[in-house]
């Protein structure tokens, strides 16, 4: 998940806990505020209801319900229950019907506020003293009204709590998005840069913030990076000269001492010891000046459309000329239809000597046994398999057969350098391309080399 996501997100859950305690506090309010507004219009009328029983004129009754029809009008459900003294009998049948708690009662013995709710509706109780008298008024009744007011209340909340995510989600994703955009320019700056183009810097845009200091961070590393690699490259280049005329001088004031007649037995063996490890010498700085190369993107070789049978075809020509007798067989069963996915984009002679070195390898290490390359593909790769039927490799080394210079510890038997799968690796990694190796001590190895298509390369 990328982080202006991730920041949209957090945003978006911040939001939603604000906006979810806000939602609970109107709700909340709103309900008591409904509520008691309701009980305080039931107990009017309540207080109404008790002057008018304690009245002991009816045409002063009257006035009283007349009064409550004509201003305030009857409740949805509404009931009143008058318990007057010495009516325990009625008393005791109104607790037992009515779901008022004992508080309730013991409100109204000591006048205070006694209210209560349940199954919707709403009930309050009256102690009424008048001219020495005393009467309960219980009353009950059901707020429509305020039910569905609390309950369009709650619609409302709920929906607008989507909406509002939807909202507060969209525009923390343009804000994410606004504040990454010169981290995504950098990206963009820093992804085109490369061997070739190490002189280019990213702009500063002058905004004295931490993207500035960013920015500046990197162009710090690239003029590392220049020096580094320009130091590097004129060592390749220079010390492919320096190398190779001392290594030819020898070779060839060798081949001199050895030409001449009547030499001493152990002056021309010498002279053979001399001859031979030179060869090495100069195989082995040719090999490391090679592996240096394919360190950097330092070649200067235009890369061009390859198709990966051609590829292969080349690869045993290569290798015909230095192990005459070899064994190797392509199988072109497993050719794609499509051509497309045998066209990969690279340089000719790079993959030439990587898939060379491990197709030598697999002939060296395995006495000349028989050795298959077979090609096909995926939707995304070209694919070179190398198998062969050698010494294998023990499982707990495998993961250092691209370490220059590393052996494997039953290779003591086979002259080598530990260069070869190295510069092999090199080459496959710079062609954006990868290695997986498959082997098994005395049965063999098997090298996968996956080379991505032209168009899923660049």
């Amino acid at each position: 998940m990328k982080i202006q996501t991730k920041i949209a997100l957090i945003f978006t859950i911040l939001t939603s806990g604000i906006i979810v305690a806000l939602s609970v506090f109107i709700y909340t309010f709103g309900s008591e505020s409904v509520s008691n507004s309701f009980y305080h219009r039931l107990e009017v009328r309540a207080d109404i209801i008790g002057h008018a029983a304690l009245q002991k004129s009816k045409s002063t009754t009257s006035i009283y319900y007349d009064i409550k029809e004509r201003h305030l009008g009857d409740l949805p459900f509404e009931q009143h229950h008058i318990i007057k003294n010495g009516e325990i009998e009625k008393a005791k049948q109104l607790k037992e019907r009515l779901p008022m708690p004992p508080a309730f009662y013991d409100n109204i013995v000591r006048k205070e506020p006694a209210r209560f709710f349940k199954n919707d509706t709403s009930y309050v109780g009256l102690n009424i003293n008048q001219a020495g008298k005393t009467i309960i008024v219980l009353s009950s009744a059901v707020d429509l009204y305020g039910l569905e007011e609390i309950e369009n209340l709650k619609k409302l909340l709920i929906v607008g709590f989507f909406i509002s995510m939807i909202f507060v989600f969209t525009f923390g994703k343009l804000f994410s998005t606004q504040v990454f955009n010169p981290i995504r320019r950098i990206i963009r700056n820093v992804k085109g840069i490369s061997a070739h183009n190490l002189h280019q810097r990213l702009d500063v845009a002058g905004s004295n913030d931490e993207i500035d200091d960013l920015t500046h961070t990197f162009n710090d590393m690239l003029n590392r990076l220049e020096i580094t690699f320009e130091i590097q490259n004129n060592f390749v280049s220079n010390a492919s000269h320096e190398f190779r005329t001392p290594l030819t001088v020898i070779s060839g004031e060798a081949q001199l001492g050895l030409s001449v007649e009547g030499m001493p037995a152990a002056a021309k063996s010498s002279f053979e010891v001399i001859y031979k490890e030179a060869g090495k010498l100069e195989h082995l700085a040719n090999s490391m000046l090679k592996l240096a190369q394919t360190g950097f993107d330092g070649t200067k070789e235009q890369w061009s459309p390859i198709r990966v049978d051609e590829l292969v075809l080349s690869v045993k020509e290569a290798v015909d000329k230095i192990i005459p007798d070899n064994r190797v067989e392509i199988d072109f069963n497993h050719l794609p239809e499509d051509e497309a996915k045998l066209t990969i984009n690279g340089n000719q002679t790079l993959l030439t000597a990587a898939l060379s070195n491990i197709v030598l390898n697999s002939c060296k290490y395995s006495d000349n046994k028989p050795v298959n390359i077979i090609i096909s593909s995926d939707e995304t790769h070209s694919i070179v398999e190398i198998e062969d039927f050698g010494i294998g490799i023990p499982d707990r080394e495998i993961a250092q057969i691209y370490v220059p210079f590393f052996r494997a510890s039953n290779t003591e038997r086979y002259k080598g350098f530990g260069i070869g799968l190295p510069l092999a690796n090199n080459i496959v990694k710079k062609h954006n391309g990868t290695i997986a190796v498959d082997s098994q001590v005395g049965a063999g190895t098997s090298f996968k080399i996956f080379l991505p298509h032209s168009k899923a390369a660049f």
